[in-house]
């Protein structure tokens, strides 16, 4: 039986080498490729936009395609067009259609690296500094990203993070690369896949713009999409090149109701079994030990797969969501079970000189307690695959990692002048009933988690706003007692600064 190769190394060279081929073949710009990952204020007017029934696209799945938003705006009433959300939206559109190459420079630094990373940009590190290349044309795009980041886990200073190189072919895309993702409707946290860890190199499928079905048998589930990604964590873990395996599909099945299928595999790696078959019985669920006909420590994966939603509609004529997610760690029944769970609840307001968005959040990491028994030192650990569900010490989901109960009520102010202020108070027990099951390869990254159960209130405020000509953020994080981590005992009081400015060439 063949088998696969044993880093994915080859496959996105080629991959690299052949779009860039068919970019330099590239007709005139027409749109950058997509809404970024932790690009607050368009998330914000998109999600806007949707709450009030102006827009039928998808947003659960980050980052979202220009081209999926240019169709959203496109469809939309006059009344609809009229709002400042969709105003700012098609400004934002028309300069990527008009800037099909750029350079962007960003600095920021930190006392210390945050503890907790959230929905929008952060400095990764006591010091990080960048600059990247982008070309973007009419059927493909590329980026080219230096970065140099200083933190005390990691000795990798010098990275290419959010370097890319991707195509459409009809109406799907096909890239190559390591862009930060966020899958699920969340504010706070993701339960599947966040920006908490550094984004995982690797190729990737997806639709380009998510029509809806035109046969009468499938054109119940509106407008979709289908993601596949496949990528490699790091070396230096308990089970070295360990492969990270996703896809998702989210639909609309009506105007005010999206939902996300979420199923994502850590597979293969140093010492592990890499052929085919055994990417099959990944594949196919079929790894859940003996009752699978396999010997102890002898499962293909580890898996996590649930399920995520988001219902809009106005309460006394304020335009509400209410979102949820839940995410399980085994098979049973040919379902996930021992599920970590995420319930939330936001409000869209237009008070004074912008828009508001007003939320609720809460998420329980401790497997299976919200539905049935609890499960602790389940949720994102593997018995084989020990380093668990992490990327260089991060979670690759949850900020607040697993055993965590979390309550987060969180604010944010979008003024028309583009400022931007956003306030949360969280409240969380961290690392339920202490211990540490993960384990630290000889010179890997520690793991960012409390290091024994700990309840603790933090609260974060941040400020956003133009200065020479770029973006400026202003954010701090204060906790009410000191945060003892696998890696030291963590500031009291974070304070963090990032500069970015984009220049057309």
């Amino acid at each position: 039986m063949p088998t696969p190769p044993k880093t994915l190394k080859h496959l996105a060279l080629v991959t690299l080498l052949s779009l860039a081929a068919v970019l330099s073949l590239a007709a005139k710009a027409t749109a950058a490729p997509w809404v970024e990952t932790g690009d607050l204020r368009a998330r914000h007017h998109i999600e806007a936009l949707s709450a009030l029934g102006c827009f039928e696209g998808l947003t659960l799945t980050w980052p979202v395609n220009w081209s999926a938003v240019a169709r959203g705006l496109n469809g939309a009433s006059e009344a609809c067009q009229a709002s400042d959300h969709a105003a700012w939206l098609r400004a934002r559109l028309d300069r990527a259609k008009n800037q099909g190459r750029t350079a962007t420079v960003s600095l920021g630094g930190a006392n210390d690296e945050p503890l907790f990373r959230h929905y929008g940009e952060q400095p990764r590190g006591e010091a990080e500094a960048s600059a990247a290349v982008t070309v973007t044309g009419r059927r493909f795009a590329a980026r080219v990203r230096a970065q140099y980041v200083d933190n005390d886990r990691e000795d990798r200073e010098a990275r290419l993070d959010g370097s890319y190189v991707a195509g459409r072919f009809g109406n799907w895309q096909l890239g190559a690369g390591a862009i930060d993702r966020w899958w699920g409707p969340g504010w706070q946290s993701s339960l599947a896949w966040s920006n908490n860890a550094r984004p995982v190199g690797g190729v990737w499928f997806a639709r380009q713009t998510p029509y809806a079905s035109e046969s009468r048998w499938l054109s119940w589930i509106g407008p979709w999409d289908l993601q596949g990604f496949i990528g490699q964590l790091e070396q230096d873990r308990a089970v070295p090149d360990t492969k990270l395996v996703g896809g998702r599909f989210t639909f609309r099945p009506a105007g005010f109701l999206q939902i996300g299928l979420t199923r994502l595999f850590q597979w293969g790696g140093e010492g592990r079994p890499e052929s085919w078959d055994s990417f099959g019985d990944a594949l196919a669920g079929k790894d859940n030990g003996q009752t699978s006909g396999f010997a102890d420590g002898q499962d293909p994966s580890n898996q996590v797969a649930g399920l995520d939603f988001r219902a809009s509609f106005p309460v006394f004529g304020v335009p509400t969501g209410l979102y949820g997610q839940a995410m399980g760690e085994d098979e049973a029944g040919g379902l996930p079970s021992k599920f970590s769970t995420q319930l939330g609840v936001d409000v869209l307001t237009g008070l004074g000189e912008g828009s508001q968005r007003f939320f609720l959040e809460g998420s329980d990491t401790v497997a299976g307690r919200t539905f049935s028994d609890a499960r602790y030192n389940t949720a994102y650990e593997h018995g084989t695959y020990k380093s668990g569900f992490r990327y260089y010490g991060r979670n690759l989901a949850t900020t607040y990692e697993g055993d965590a109960r979390t309550l987060t009520l969180g604010g944010q102010q979008f003024f028309r002048n583009g400022v931007v202020m956003t306030a949360s108070v969280t409240a969380a027990t961290l690392n339920a009933k202490g211990g540490k099951r993960a384990e630290i390869a000889d010179g890997g990254a520690e793991i960012l988690q409390a290091s024994d159960e700990q309840d603790v209130v933090v609260t974060e405020l941040r400020l956003e706003h133009g200065l020479l000509g770029g973006r400026m953020s202003w954010s701090v994080a204060a906790s009410d007692d000191t945060i003892d981590t696998f890696d030291g005992e963590r500031e009291q009081v974070t304070a963090m600064a990032r500069w970015q400015r984009t220049f057309a060439w």
